[in-house]
């Protein structure tokens, strides 16, 4: 069971079953989960192990090879889902980047306006920038401020009075849910791939929000970013980025003091 064997589906489709196999050390189960990009992979060969462990049902041998060959079916069926995966998130970048050598002006479509931008940003990949660009849309005018694209988006907090009492936040429920979802997923994917946005979402959890709360405020300044990007033409850039929030940081403790 080491990292050169094949990954879940390829250890179903083909060869003998992995019940056939000889006990793997934890070692080698988890240089195997590792190669198969498992997280928590301590956790992994620990229930991994366990299962080894305990006592197997041993079912008749015509019930053995009946389940085997519908199992081997079904990993073959989801190898082949997962090329047309890869092929469609080719395609996706394609149209995003348009294919080199073949873009001219009388084959419209073959790059998506800004696509290079929404691909600069860390945590969207191909797949979920061509969902947020998709639902945006190729005019990103038709947003004239970064809380227009909020509202639309459904990231913007909504504040209602009670008579005289304070300010209600509740959250918006009239916005496009499509890419509602795709912006809670690329807050998500950020925070591995971004030092702001993991201390942005620290603070807003140790401010008390949840999870989901804290990954919507974050999806919420991500769509700011991105329009101010989009409006102006330029890739995300980090270091761009951070001298624009310290410059922030500096302008509110000044007139705080």
């Amino acid at each position: 069971m080491t990292s050169a064997r094949p990954g879940y589906c390829g250890c179903w489709s083909a060869g003998p079953p992995p019940w056939c196999w000889p006990r793997p050390a934890r070692e080698e189960i988890i240089e195997f989960g590792r190669a198969q990009r498992t997280g928590y992979l301590q956790r992994f060969a620990g229930r991994i192990a366990a299962a080894l462990a305990e006592d197997q049902f041993i079912a008749p041998p015509h019930l053995v090879r009946a389940k085997v060959d519908t199992i081997r079916l079904t990993a073959r069926q989801l190898l082949l889902i997962d090329a047309q995966r890869r092929a469609w998130e080719k395609q996706m970048g394609e149209i995003l980047l348009g294919t080199p050598g073949q873009q001219t002006e009388d084959q419209p479509g073959n790059a998506f306006p800004g696509g290079e931008i929404y691909l600069s940003f860390p945590g969207l990949g191909r797949r979920l920038a061509a969902r947020i660009a998709g639902e945006i849309g190729e005019h990103i005018e038709q947003f004239t401020t970064p809380n227009s694209l909020q509202c639309y988006a459904g990231s913007a907090p909504v504040t209602r009075r009670s008579g005289k009492r304070d300010l209600v936040v509740a959250r918006r429920l009239a916005c496009n849910r499509y890419l509602a979802d795709a912006v809670h997923k690329w807050a998500f994917a950020s925070l591995r791939r971004s030092a702001w946005a993991r201390e942005f979402y620290d603070a807003q959890r140790a401010r008390g929000k949840n999870h989901h709360a804290a990954l919507r405020a974050l999806g919420n300044r991500w769509l700011e970013v991105l329009w101010h990007c989009l409006t102006s033409g330029m890739p995300y850039d980090n270091a761009i980025h951070a001298a624009n929030r310290n410059q922030g940081l500096r302008a509110i403790t000044a007139r705080a003091a």
